[in-house]
């Protein structure tokens, strides 16, 4: 099959799925976008990469997003054409870019959603603290998506500080979503949703988006993921069925999910969509996935679900270096370091992202050679996987693996991925979440 990725935010996080599938036969091409006007090297030597998206888009039999904002605008008139694409169209990403029209769809279809206040200054979110004294989560509001205006309060006092911050600073443009702050397990449900409807193999994730282990740490997107598929979820009866028709009406094929908050009293209340690929959920969920993931895509823009995947938990760690997750270093600083310790057996655990193929450096018969190896391209360099029957077994083979790859520079990844469910499934599963999802 002829296949385009289309790396909307151009990070390198389809190169993983890209390899395997040409690895499968495909045929690929990837796409990305240029970094200061010049092209970003993740998949140098490994893929081709034409410097123009718009002739490929005829040439192929499948077109994969990787994101579902930059580029929404331009593709648009080819969704509207019936192309071939596995990705979020417009409507689509509305869901998760414009907080309020999520929220505002998942109310219109009976879904409980957290209390929420719009304000359109620091004044006026201080003012509401100080009116109700509770913790806000505070995300930006009507469809823009600046990290730098996401935080999420511990306490009253903590949110008036970075209200005042953000005014000091400028920071504050637009307006914002003050949304009450919900106390819980945190917990996602997940499909792939194409005109046949919801695919029978469903996703519950477990994220850790904090830097260091014990979720110190800022926020870096995700530092590694524990995923199952099942085929039955309360957790997507109560938050994903409900807007079948919804996503039905507006044409969506792709990838759906929605970060919930359990309380105490087991109400799972919806955080946030995500209406695109996860990263680097993909990436785990490949680890499980039994059959040619290039061909269930395209499957299931044609309205058929023949997704397999294995009833084992999988569970992926982040491996970086360099000034990740800040990421002001030219992204050249951090590149060209050789990667060692991948053999026949743990490539199919090893999922790349920001490398590209080049002569390395090896020590072999008392001589220095220069063999074509795998070098980083940037800071985020793999997403390292392993599954089993229980969590503790799924880190144990991820890990087993992680402490095998090197490379010459500050390798950084969390050791604690999946810790945290030991004491959180039993609660879970007082409430029936995540039924029959053992920790050891």
């Amino acid at each position: 099959m002829r296949v385009l990725v289309f790396d909307v935010e151009g990070g390198g996080t389809g190169i993983s799925l890209a390899l395997r599938a040409q690895d499968e036969g495909h045929d690929l091409r990837y796409w990305m976008p240029t970094r200061a006007g010049k092209p970003r090297p993740y998949g140098d030597g490994l893929l081709e990469k034409p410097s123009e998206w718009e002739p490929s888009m005829d040439w192929a039999d499948l077109i994969i997003l990787t994101g579902n904002n930059k580029y929404s605008s331009p593709l648009n008139d080819y969704f509207g054409r019936s192309y071939p694409i596995f990705g979020s169209n417009i409507k689509g990403a509305e869901l998760e870019l414009d907080r309020g029209r999520g929220q505002e769809v998942l109310k219109r279809y009976g879904v409980p959603t957290i209390p929420f206040e719009v304000v359109s200054s620091p004044e006026e979110g201080i003012a509401l603290i100080k009116e109700t004294g509770k913790a806000y989560a505070m995300k930006p509001w009507g469809g823009t998506e600046d990290c730098a205006l996401t935080y999420v309060a511990a306490e009253p006092e903590d949110g008036i500080f970075t209200l005042e911050k953000w005014k000091r600073e400028e920071l504050f443009k637009g307006q914002l979503m003050m949304q009450e702050k919900i106390s819980g397990i945190e917990i996602g449900i997940a499909g792939w949703f194409g005109p046949g409807g919801w695919s029978r193999a469903l996703e519950e994730s477990f994220e850790h988006k904090k830097f260091l282990n014990d979720d110190l740490g800022g926020n870096t997107g995700e530092m590694g993921t524990v995923v199952r598929h099942v085929r039955r979820s309360k957790l997507f009866d109560q938050i994903l069925d409900p807007i079948t028709d919804y996503l039905h009406s507006i044409n969506y094929v792709g990838d759906c999910s929605v970060n919930c908050m359990v309380d105490s009293k087991g109400t799972a209340w919806p955080l946030e969509f995500t209406m695109r690929l996860g990263w680097p959920d993909l990436n785990i969920r490949l680890e499980v996935f039994q059959n040619d993931t290039i061909q269930v895509m395209k499957d299931l823009i044609e309205g058929k679900d023949t997704l397999d995947v294995s009833t084992k938990i999988a569970l992926g760690v982040v491996m970086a270096h360099g000034d990740f997750p800040h990421e002001n270093d030219p992204p050249e600083k951090w590149a060209d370091f050789p990667i060692y310790g991948v053999t026949e057996k743990n490539s199919e655990h090893i999922h790349f992202q920001q490398v590209k193929q080049g002569k390395g450096f090896a020590w072999k018969d008392g001589k220095l050679q220069r063999p074509l190896m795998m070098l980083t391209g940037g800071t985020y360099v793999a997403v390292v996987t392993g599954s089993g029957k229980t969590v503790e077994a799924a880190a144990k083979a991820a890990y087993d693996i992680a402490w095998e790859i090197k490379w010459p520079s500050n390798i950084l990844f969390r050791t604690d991925i999946g810790k945290r469910l030991e004491a959180e499934l039993p609660e879970l599963q007082k409430h029936g979440f995540a039924e029959g999802m053992t920790y050891g």
